[in-house]
């Protein structure tokens, strides 16, 4: 790769970064050359300075396992400003080229540089914090996080893989992932569900528990930063979180089992997809690339409630053949039976402790 060709050189939130000038500027991507770089990722590298600048991450050894241009950590040591020590790897000899060009160009230090492949890194070093930013699913390196993951470690992913675990390819879900999706208007919530269902059920085989501080999705992917406790009874406890999804197509009532019925989904994570005290302190800092957006992903994570599964206001007016009502008017007008909340998965959906009946019934008496 002649690197002066092939690359420029761009700002993202306050990082110079050299990219390739061929690369991918909207949707989950495809890999042009063998160096890769996404700009629509911003928001999710935004998020990951956002997680460091947070007063209770403080790993000593952090990996970016599968760092391609190196910006996520990049920008995490150049903005954060963490004391970790940053291992940036990728197995490309390509990437591995740009991202010492990146570290350099911004001066940072205790950021070394691999070429390995992941799983053998994995096998013989531990990390506090492992970042897993694949092309498509994690699938096939999740063994080898999960046991390079310290006591109480935090396990970052990406999945950019969202056509299956959304439902439009169930086939591939179900192979992938061992379960079963729901094709519907909140498919994207069982997809993130399904996720972090899988990543229970494969660190219960390590005697590894599951406690999710964030998990979101966001346009054409889903993200996870989870914290590992090591124990048997960790493990356990995180298993007795899964469940299924029965969907009634007709009634559009959903319920959660924790056992299978012939037509449900899952296994799915039926816990609470972010721990609130720790987003209390979440800062933004002012060097993020899309510091709006951020402030609003931030605010719907700190007030969604933490029910399965959220409604959709425009399908349930479709069903009473009535115009959709403001979502403001009509939030405070379910307040009178349960608690409510905006979602960060849909800006026209919302959460509600309610069966889906019993919105019904007050859609029909407020706007019917």
């Amino acid at each position: 790769m002649n690197m002066d060709r092939e690359l420029e050189q761009i700002i993202e939130g306050a990082t110079r970064l050299f990219v390739p000038k061929e690369r991918t500027e909207s949707g989950p991507g495809k890999k042009m050359g063998r160096v890769f770089y996404n700009s629509q990722m911003a928001f999710n590298r935004d998020v990951s300075v956002m997680f460091f600048s947070h007063p209770e991450v403080q790993p000593r050894r952090s990996l970016d396992a599968m760092s391609a241009t190196g910006a996520r950590s990049i920008r995490i040591m150049n903005e954060a400003r963490p004391s970790t020590e940053f291992h940036i790897n990728d197995w490309e000899k390509e990437s591995v080229d740009v991202i010492r060009k990146n570290v350099e160009v911004n001066a940072l230090e205790r950021c070394i540089v691999r070429n390995e492949d992941l799983r053998c890194l994995l096998a013989k070093e531990k990390f506090d914090y492992i970042d897993l930013d694949p092309f498509g699913t994690p699938v096939p390196f999740l063994h080898s996080a999960i046991q390079g993951i310290r006591k109480n470690g935090i396990l970052a992913l990406t999945a950019t893989d969202t056509a299956p675990l959304a439902g439009t390819h169930a086939k591939k879900c179900i192979r992938r992932y061992q379960a079963r999706p729901c094709r519907c208007v909140f498919g994207h919530e069982v997809g993130l569900r399904i996720l972090i269902g899988y990543v229970v059920r494969q660190a219960a085989m390590f005697d590894r528990g599951v406690e999710p501080l964030l998990c979101f999705y966001a346009d054409h992917y889903m993200r996870l930063y989870l914290r590992m406790p090591e124990s048997a009874d960790a493990a356990d406890a995180s298993l007795e979180k899964l469940g299924y999804l029965v969907f009634d197509r007709g009634t559009h009532e959903r319920k959660v089992l924790t056992q299978f019925e012939e037509g449900a989904s899952g296994p799915l994570w039926s816990g609470n997809l972010t721990n609130k005290d720790f987003l209390k302190s979440m800062p933004l800092p002012d060097t993020l690339h899309e510091k709006e957006r951020c402030a609003k992903y931030l605010q719907l994570w700190k007030e969604e409630l933490d029910v399965p599964f959220f409604y959709e206001n425009n399908e349930i007016s479709s069903d009473l053949h009535i115009s959709s009502p403001r979502l403001d008017r009509l939030l405070e007008g379910l307040s009178a039976i349960g608690n409510v909340s905006r979602t960060h998965f849909s800006p026209t959906g919302f959460k509600c402790d309610r069966p889906y009946r019993a919105v019904i019934e007050r859609y029909r008496e407020l706007f019917g």
